[in-house]
């Protein structure tokens, strides 16, 4: 008797858990937002960069160095043109704070009321500072920093096929990232996996927000640095944060990426970490 009881317990909590699944709502989410000509949003953004470099000779760690900074980044923006699919073409920024934090010193970059003109596109970014060229080291810095947001491509690559409910996986659209990387680097990564995941939902906020998560690994390619051929992995992971209702322009949006290099001549072997993260707010 105690059996049968236990096993119609059992039998109404796995009923209860299905229903539970069963009813839990699904949405359409469209990952790719548009972004509008004259929209205004305050940018807040940090970027990461760390490079880990190990030598070995004879199999003996022989150099074990590391770089690593920090760039923060909050300015104004103004879109002046987007691309057919939504894409930013061209915004203005006005500098807020921008600095640069190393494990010893920080360096303002530029001052608070710099303005900043960015053109993006598939061959590149171009920045003025004040209406004037802007030096190739702070290109450098600002082309990691600051991009061009929005547009239907992300879309491609991370839109599920059909609407999904809170914890449901996908499969990356790996045809589509592979367009994200170019040509070259796409034609060195014979292999590339890539899963799409619909974390969590957020109603704190004035508008309820999906927050996406995706990770593609590259497990095994060749790089060449000169004649000599080196061993490399690279994991991107991605989180976004949208507005379920459709209409609206992402809220936030984080990439990281981890690139391993192996690359041995005679003795030596060389073992490298490239790390990069980015955080961006669109805060309106």
């Amino acid at each position: 008797m105690r059996i049968h009881h236990c096993y119609k317990i059992i039998v109404i909590a796995i009923l209860a858990t299905t229903c539970m699944y069963a009813q839990q709502p699904t949405y359409e989410l469209k990952l790719g937002r548009k972004m509008k000509e004259f929209d205004r949003y305050l940018l807040k953004t940090t970027y990461e960069s760390s490079t880990r470099t190990k030598l070995y000779i004879n199999g003996n760690l022989q150099g074990d160095s590391l770089e690593k900074f920090t760039v923060v980044l909050n300015a104004q923006c103004e879109i002046v043109s987007v691309t057919v699919d939504g894409q930013e073409k061209e915004k203005r920024l006005v500098i807020r704070d921008f600095r640069k934090l190393t494990s010893h010193d920080t360096v303002d970059l530029l001052p608070n009321g710099t303005k900043i003109r960015c053109w993006f596109s598939d061959s590149g970014s171009v920045y003025t500072i004040n209406d004037a060229p802007t030096s190739d080291a702070l290109s450098a810095v600002l082309v990691e920093v600051v991009k061009g947001e929005g547009g239907s491509r992300t879309g491609s690559v991370l839109d599920a096929k059909k609407p999904v409910a809170v914890g449901a996986s996908w499969k990356m659209n790996i045809p589509a990232f592979r367009k994200v990387l170019g040509p070259a680097m796409s034609k060195l990564m014979k292999k590339i996996n890539g899963t799409v995941t619909f974390a969590s939902i957020d109603t704190t906020g004035p508008l309820k927000t999906a927050t996406v998560v995706a990770k593609a690994e590259a497990p095994n390619f060749t790089l060449y640095f000169g004649d000599f051929p080196s061993k490399a992995s690279l994991v991107a992971e991605f989180c976004i944060v949208v507005p379920l209702d459709n209409r609206y322009p992402q809220e936030g949006v984080t990439t990281t990426s981890t690139q391993l290099i192996d690359t041995k001549q005679g003795a030596a072997r060389m073992e490298m970490v490239i790390s990069s993260s980015r955080t961006a707010q669109f805060i309106r």
